[in-house]
């Protein structure tokens, strides 16, 4: 708030999660907080379609004549598909957009998962080469979990909410069992992170199985000794500082593949095939409609307005020449006063005209 030049408490932030009748509250909330300066947080505006309109409206409303201060927030969760689209478009176009993107990829992934912690965490265990080697491989596994999603069914057989806090309590669980004992407790280990952490989020018996399988090939002795490789190519890094593990990862990881997830290479056709039609689709969704259908039409609907603009052009009239008319005008009657009068008004028309089709014809090219 501070670095906005708007300090604000509770008393000045109003927070409503639509739904179940809260529209009412939203819009007193609105219109106090246009008046003092106050901002308002809308959450999941997807669960209240009928009263986007209203709040379209309102929102128009409060643009003019609110305080300098007024902010508003919404919150919405993704449409699933081009009919979902509910929020209407006043509301889109008046607004900034702010989004956040999972990261797709091992890469992404990667990085990501290492992103929650930093040099103080790696150095917080006296146990430091055993706690730094098993977090890494944490991080991997995390990765792998969550961008495995990608694969459907042959990924998981349900999809499941992994998040960075699975990660985060399964790192601050590592760091406890080394503080707590000289030996490193590999199967203690596993189990915790693998039945509990995010085994808490596994419904699917054979998905339970390959949550364990995993945690069995990354989390073992041998990776104290140098001899594990979390992937193909892709030995588990030694003992290093925080920004080493980062440019490990840029210099090492192999390019996307399955087998960074232990998937045969043919795990990836469906998911490519998949991503492949929806970049199409939405491609064909931006191409404007076919007009071939209606009678006498030919052909796109921009080869149709590039045809009645032509036309247009055509028919249209020099502009008359003022001077000219006014020469030849002998006496100042009205009727000869209000016909100039319109030449006038005829010559500002045809101009605007021959500009904004000369504007149209740009924006076809």
């Amino acid at each position: 708030g501070k670095k906005l030049g708007y300090t604000f408490n509770h008393r000045n932030l109003h927070n409503v999660s639509l739904g179940q009748g809260q529209e009412v509250v939203a819009e007193r909330a609105l219109d106090l907080a246009a008046k003092e300066g106050h901002w308002v947080i809308l959450q999941n505006i997807h669960l209240v379609a009928k009263w986007l309109g209203r709040l379209e409206k309102q929102l128009e409303q409060l643009s003019e004549g609110s305080h300098r201060d007024f902010r508003v927030f919404l919150s919405a969760e993704p449409a699933p598909c081009p009919e979902s689209h509910i929020i209407p478009q006043g509301i889109l176009q008046n607004s900034i957009k702010v989004t956040s993107e999972a990261p797709t990829g091992m890469h992404a992934n990667l990085h990501k998962a290492l992103d929650n912690f930093s040099q103080d965490t790696l150095e917080m265990c006296s146990q430091e080469k055993e706690f730094r080697s098993i977090l890494f491989a944490l991080c991997y596994f995390h990765a792998v979990v969550a961008e495995r999603r990608k694969f459907g069914a042959q990924g998981w057989n349900r999809p499941y909410p992994f998040s960075t806090g699975d990660l985060t309590i399964s790192a601050n669980v590592l760091y406890n069992y080394l503080q707590a004992s000289s030996k490193v407790p590999y199967d203690d280990l596993r189990y915790l992170v693998g039945e509990i952490m995010y085994g808490g989020h596994i419904t699917d018996d054979w998905d339970r199985r390959l949550c364990k399988t995993y945690l069995e090939e990354f989390i073992k002795p041998e990776m104290l000794e140098g001899e594990l490789c979390l992937a193909p190519g892709f030995p588990l890094p030694g003992n290093m500082d925080y920004n080493g593990y980062h440019q490990y990862i840029d210099d090492f990881l192999p390019p996307e593949s399955p087998h960074l997830y232990g998937l045969h290479p043919n795990a990836e056709i469906g998911f490519l095939t998949q991503r492949s039609e929806r970049i199409l689709h939405t491609v064909l969704e931006l191409q404007p409609r076919d007009c071939s259908t209606a009678p006498g039409a030919v052909g796109t609907q921009e080869e149709m307005v590039q045809a009645l603009l032509e036309e247009m052009l055509e028919k249209l009239t020099d502009e008359f020449s003022m001077a000219e008319l006014v020469a030849k005008v002998e006496g100042r009657t009205p009727y000869a006063v209000v016909a100039l009068q319109e030449c006038e008004r005829m010559n500002a028309l045809t101009a605007e005209m021959r500009r904004s089709l000369a504007e149209l014809e740009l924006g076809l090219k």
